[in-house]
């Protein structure tokens, strides 16, 4: 019983762990491609804008997914991942 106990720790706490890796992966890519993003606007190309939206709002979509599903969304809450919105970005797709 006690090995039962021991081993449904260790898979609980690496669960944890990958997702909280995970979480915090996209994070850095939602980062990445805002910067991406702001890089393109000042370029002023409107094709190359439109797909660093795209790829902005497919990475924020993501992100979101995981935020709110379940059991992913069980770390997201205890750490502090919030939903991120896409409102200044969804009008020009």
């Amino acid at each position: 019983m006690l090995t039962f106990v021991i081993i449904l720790v260790i898979v609980v706490a690496v669960f944890f762990a990958l997702t909280y890796n995970s979480l915090t992966k996209d994070k850095n890519r939602i980062e990445l491609a805002e910067v991406e993003l702001r890089k393109y606007e000042e370029a002023g190309d409107p094709k190359d804008i439109d797909n660093a939206k795209k790829y902005y709002s497919a990475v924020l979509r993501d992100y979101n997914n995981k935020v709110e599903s379940f059991p992913t969304s069980l770390v997201a809450n205890m750490f502090n991942f919030p939903k991120m919105h896409t409102e200044e970005f969804d009008e020009g797709l």
